[in-house]
């Protein structure tokens, strides 16, 4: 029993002195329990699930719901948490998840937002041709505005003109006047 158990041990020394520092390395490497990297390099889009009661990600790799100042992101089926939308991630369980969450299937939130989406895009575009026909017509009003402006400007200039023509016409029949006075007075001496 004794040679046993000194095969053994210097079987697993053997083992130990034996292996090559390289596969030292990558056992040092190896990393236990670290937590999954996903890149996002900006705060996604959401749009709100108002009938769901959360927000998901629209436009962004991952699909990323926001919900109770949290963010979850699921891939491939496994879910994660945060309170920052750049992470760290935490593995989070299927049963830790908020139950507004977990209620609903990945697919089914997809295909919700994707409809929500759409909406809210017919919602912009009706908006945005409101918003351009609103800016259109004050576009009129102002060009409409700045030329009867201009016509008042002109009617202003003309009866300036016309009152300045006028006392012109005055000025030229009291010098006449005067003239014809003097003229005469000078007769009449």
């Amino acid at each position: 029993m004794m040679k046993k158990t000194i095969w053994i041990a210097a079987g697993i020394t053997g083992m130990l002195l034996g292996n090559p520092a390289g596969d030292a390395k990558a056992a040092l490497n190896v990393r236990i329990g670290s937590r999954p990297s996903f890149v996002i390099d900006r705060r996604p889009d959401f749009v709100e699930l108002r009938d769901y009661g959360f927000s998901v990600s629209v436009g962004s790799p991952y699909d990323i719901v926001y919900y109770g100042n949290m963010y979850y992101l699921n891939q491939n089926g496994l879910w994660y948490r945060s309170s920052d939308y750049r992470g760290p991630w935490m593995s989070v369980r299927l049963n830790q998840l908020p139950s507004k969450i977990r209620k609903h299937r990945m697919d089914d939130i997809r295909r919700f937002r994707d409809t929500e989406y759409r909406n809210n895009e017919d919602r912009r575009r009706l908006d945005q041709q409101r918003t351009d026909e609103n800016n259109r017509r004050n576009l009129e009003q102002q060009r409409s505005d700045e030329n009867n402006k201009r016509k008042l400007d002109q009617q202003r200039s003309d009866e300036n003109n016309k009152r300045k023509l006028d006392q012109q016409r005055t000025d030229e029949n009291n010098r006449r006047l005067l003239e014809q006075q003097r003229s005469d007075e000078n007769r009449n001496r």
